[in-house]
C-alpha cells in the first residue's frame, strides 16, 4: 500500500497538492507551545528554553524543526499511513526527535515469510513469544510494547532478518486509524487507489489520442488514396500539369499554396478531443477519489463552478477534515513535547512545578475563502465574548504574552515620540480614529 500510495503521490499533481494543502492548513506556522500554568518562576525559565527547543528538536538539524516535523508527519499520514517519532537523548542530556517513515518499521523475515511472533534470541530479550504484526509488537491486550526498526537502504551489510526492537515508551506513533484492531495506519490515498490508477491510464491514453490528432493538420483526398512517393521524388508530387510544366508547391509570404486535381479535395483536420463527455466522466471519477481522501475536489481543484451555498459546504467539509487531522496529531505531539520538558526538569535545566504539564499548542487560522469577512467575524466574536483574545491571537501562531508585550512596547514608543513632537499620541497609534481639530491651533513659537 505504501508503494502504490507513493507512486500516486509522486505522479499526480492533484493528489500531492491536496495532501500538502491539508498539511499547510492543519499545521501551518502554528503549534507553538505556550505554558498555561500559574507558576511564574517556572514560566520565565521553561518558556524561552522550550521555544528554543522547538527550533533544535530534530536530530538532523538544518531546516528541520518542530513545525516542519509535524507538517511532514501530516503528509506521511496521507501518503504512507503513519510515521514515528523516536525520542532520544544526546550525550549532553538534550532531548531530540528522530522521525521515521512508515517503511522503516516492519517485521523481519524468517525463511520466506514474515514472523507472526517474536523469536527467542539475544536481540529479542524481553519480547520473545509476543505477537508481531507489520513491525509492531503487542501484549495480550493488543497494546503496542515495541517497534522493530528495519535496516535502511544504506545498511547493505545488515540482513533483513536482524531484529532491532525499540521500546514503545520511546516511540510516538502518528496515524489516523479506521479500525479498532488496526496495527498500522492506512494511507488515505489508498482508499481510492483503483480510481487513481484508472484516471492515470485513461488520461495517458487520451493524451496519445490528442497528440495523434494534433499531428494531423491537412487531409488530402486523391484518386489513389495513398501517398505517391515515386512521383514526389522527382518533384511532380502527383500534381496536375499545365502544358509541359508541372505545378509545384510554392511558398509565398510564409504561406503554403497546394495545387491539386479537380477531382481531389483538401480540408483541415478537426478534432474535439478531449470531448465534454470525457471530461465530465473524468471529473466524476476524480471527485469520488478525492472523497476517499476525505477532501472535496474543490479544495485542490477549480471551485469557481460552485455557488455560495456550495462554497460554504466545501469550507465546512475541509475544516472538519483539518480539525480531525489536528485532533489525531495533538496527543502524540503533546506527549513528545512533555517528554522533552520532563527531560529538562530531570537535568535541572527547568525547575520543578506541580503544573509542569500545563502547556497548549497554538492552532492555525481556520480554512477560509474570504479572509476579510472572517477577520471581521473574529473581531466581533472577541467584542461579544464568544471567543477569547488568546484563542484568536493563537490562530496566527503568536503567543498571547508576547503579543501583549509587543503592544505595550508599541504604546510606550508612540507615547515617547508623540510627547517629544508635541502631537497627540492617537495620531501615531490610530490615525484613522482621530478627528481633525475644528478650531485654529495657536502657535506660540515665533519662528514657527
Amino acid at each position: 500500500m505504501i508503494s502504490d500510495s507513493r507512486y500516486v503521490f509522486g505522479g499526480s499533481g492533484a493528489v500531492s497538492g491536496a495532501v500538502r494543502k491539508k498539511a499547510d492548513y492543519a499545521i501551518g506556522w502554528s503549534w507553538s507551545p505556550t505554558y498555561t500554568g500559574t507558576n511564574e518562576a517556572f514560566r520565565q525559565v521553561a518558556q524561552p528554553l522550550m521555544d528554543r527547543w522547538t527550533r533544535l528538536c530534530d536530530m538532523r538539524g538544518g531546516v528541520f524543526d518542530w513545525r516542519l516535523g509535524l507538517r511532514c508527519a501530516s503528509i506521511a499520514m496521507d501518503r504512507d499511513g503513519d510515521c514515528f517519532a523516536v525520542k532520544t537523548i544526546t550525550p549532553e542530556g538534550s532531548p531530540r526527535i528522530q522521525w521515521l517513515e512508515g517503511h522503516r518499521i516492519g517485521t523481519p523475515t524468517i525463511g520466506w515469510q514474515q514472523a507472526d511472533t517474536v523469536p527467542d534470541n539475544e536481540q529479542t530479550r524481553g519480547y520473545a513469544g509476543l505477537p508481531i504484526l507489520s513491525g509492531v509488537i503487542y501484549d495480550e491486550f493488543m497494546r503496542a510494547v515495541g517497534y522493530n526498526l528495519l535496516p535502511s537502504e544504506d545498511d547493505s551489510m545488515i540482513s533483513d532478518q536482524e531484529w532491532n526492537i525499540i521500546p514503545a515508551s520511546a516511540v510516538e506513533s502518528f496515524s489516523d486509524p479506521d479500525w479498532f484492531s488496526a496495527s498500522r495506519g492506512i494511507p488515505s490515498i489508498i482508499r481510492a487507489i483503483l480510481d487513481w490508477y484508472d484516471l492515470g491510464e485513461t488520461r495517458e491514453a487520451e493524451k496519445i489520442a490528442v497528440k495523434a490528432h494534433s499531428s494531423l493538420v491537412m487531409v488530402e483526398k486523391n484518386e489513389t488514396g495513398r501517398r505517391e512517393i515515386g512521383r514526389e521524388a522527382i518533384g511532380s508530387g502527383g500534381l496536375p500539369s499545365a502544358g509541359r510544366q508541372s505545378l509545384q508547391t510554392q511558398m509565398i509570404d510564409k504561406g503554403l499554396i497546394r495545387y491539386i486535381k479537380s477531382s481531389g479535395d483538401i480540408s483541415a483536420h478537426e478534432t474535439n478531443r478531449p470531448g465534454e463527455a470525457w471530461q465530465n466522466f473524468m471529473d466524476e471519477i476524480t471527485r469520488g477519489a478525492f472523497l476517499g481522501m476525505d477532501m472535496p475536489i474543490e479544495f485542490a481543484w477549480n471551485s469557481s463552478q460552485i455557488g455560495g451555498a456550495g462554497i460554504r459546504s466545501m469550507v465546512g467539509q475541509v475544516q472538519r477534515a483539518i480539525e480531525n487531522r489536528q485532533a489525531v496529531m495533538y496527543k502524540p505531539a503533546m506527549a513528545t513535547f512533555l517528554w522533552a520538558v520532563a527531560v529538562y526538569m530531570q537535568g535541572k535545566a527547568i525547575p520543578f512545578s506541580p503544573d509542569w504539564w500545563s502547556w497548549e499548542f497554538s492552532m492555525p487560522a481556520k480554512f477560509s475563502v474570504d479572509m476579510g469577512r472572517d477577520s471581521q467575524n473574529r473581531r466581533e466574536d472577541v467584542k461579544t465574548g464568544l471567543r477569547s483574545f488568546s484563542e484568536v491571537v493563537g490562530e496566527d501562531g503568536i503567543d498571547l504574552r508576547d503579543h501583549v508585550k509587543r503592544r505595550i512596547a508599541d504604546y510606550l514608543l508612540a507615547k515617547q515620540e508623540a510627547d517629544a513632537a508635541g502631537v497627540p499620541m492617537e495620531w501615531v497609534l490610530n490615525p484613522s480614529a482621530v478627528v481633525p481639530p475644528s478650531t485654529e491651533i495657536t502657535v506660540t513659537n515665533e519662528r514657527a
